[in-house]
């Protein structure tokens, strides 16, 4: 196969190539007539770095006397490397942009399911702060409560102490007159308003030189049959009264005993149920505050999961924008780089001669 079959083959593929693939620079799709020249083009891609190794790679090959197909060979490679990592790259942004997306949206959930945490727990955490507040007045409140009535109760029992001690006294006392008049009445229920007034005092002298009642073995001796009786009359009228007295006094100390009874037992009714209350009140609290350490274990957690979730979200967008822009300039630079090889794939197959002098300019 001769040369020009050659140039003439490259320049169908060429055509064929750039119309499938659609890689040539702005000026191919100009019109003709405004085309740099071949001189010009290659004047401008041996200012690319890019360009300028492809040139100098091809001079080499001009220099070495290689065929024009091995150029045409190895400039086809270089563009089909160009395509596999453009292919290779979209498929990785591609997967990139998938896992961007449920990354990103995995870190949204979390972010509302924080968000919905924390508030949550805050509002239990009120109403829970609410709740103990009122509990804590409560039980404080019953305390002070049963510290009435135990003081209630102390104060009626020492005063029923102090009852019973009196009622004691007063019955002894009374009893004592009681029998002192007994006794009077006895040693006068021998005597006569006839007696003589030595059979009188006789009488009452046996109660005893320290008996207060001697003082009326003064007053015996001046008794006449009327005193007589009147005195037996008053002693057994004092002694009947005496007497009521004292039964008046056992029914009282009984009424006392019951109402004493009775008031202590709803003292102690009354105790019960508060003190059940308080109780009740304490396990709610302890209940509650178990509840509230538990909300705030949860709304730390929630808090910091949803510092975290931002904090994450914020991280993955960046990275993901940091591959997003490293696709797009590589994919910038890979399609220049397509291009300075299409153009120069198109000045070898059409424009070998021009291409020839320059680049054998580059290596002289």
């Amino acid at each position: 196969m001769n040369k020009s079959t050659l140039i003439a083959i490259f320049v169908l593929l060429n055509i064929a190539f750039a119309s499938n693939h659609g890689f040539m620079n702005k000026r191919a799709t100009i019109s003709h007539s405004s085309e740099p020249t071949a001189l010009a083009q290659l004047e401008e891609i041996s200012n690319n770095d890019f360009g300028r190794k492809i040139l100098d790679t091809i001079a080499l090959q001009v220099k070495n006397k290689s065929p024009i197909s091995d150029i045409a060979r190895m400039l086809a490679e270089i563009r089909q490397d160009l395509v596999l990592q453009e292919d290779e790259a979209d498929s990785l942004h591609a997967s990139q942009e998938v896992e961007c997306e449920e990354e990103i949206t995995e870190f949204g959930r979390r972010i509302d399911a924080a968000q919905v945490a924390r508030d949550d727990a805050q509002t239990e955490i009120q109403l829970l702060q609410g709740e103990i507040a009122v509990l804590t007045n409560d039980i404080a409140s019953k305390a002070q409560q049963l510290q009435i009535i135990d003081a209630r109760d102390l104060a009626l029992r020492e005063e029923r102490e102090n009852d019973a001690f009196n009622f004691a006294a007063r019955q002894a006392a009374l009893q004592e007159v009681l029998d002192a008049i007994d006794l009077i009445l006895e040693k006068l229920g021998g005597m006569s308003p006839d007696s003589s007034n030595e059979a009188v005092l006789a009488q009452l002298s046996k109660l005893g030189k320290t008996n207060p009642i001697m003082a009326l073995a003064q007053l015996a001796s001046n008794f006449n049959a009327e005193s007589f009786r009147k005195i037996i009359e008053k002693l057994e009228a004092l002694r009947d009264s005496l007497e009521s007295t004292y039964s008046e006094n056992e029914s009282e100390e009984e009424r006392s005993i019951q109402e004493f009874e009775q008031t202590v037992g709803e003292l102690a009714v009354t105790r019960k149920n508060i003190a059940t209350a308080k109780a009740e009140s304490e396990g709610q609290l302890a209940q509650n505050e178990g509840a509230l350490a538990l909300q705030e274990n949860i709304l730390d957690e929630a808090v910091e999961e949803l510092a975290s979730s931002l904090a994450g979200k914020a991280n993955k967008e960046e990275v993901c924008a940091e591959w997003a822009a490293t696709w797009a300039r590589n994919k910038e630079v890979r399609t220049n780089e397509l291009n300075l090889i299409g153009q120069v794939q198109n000045i070898i197959a059409t424009k070998f001669d021009t291409a020839e002098s320059f680049l054998q300019k580059r290596i002289e």
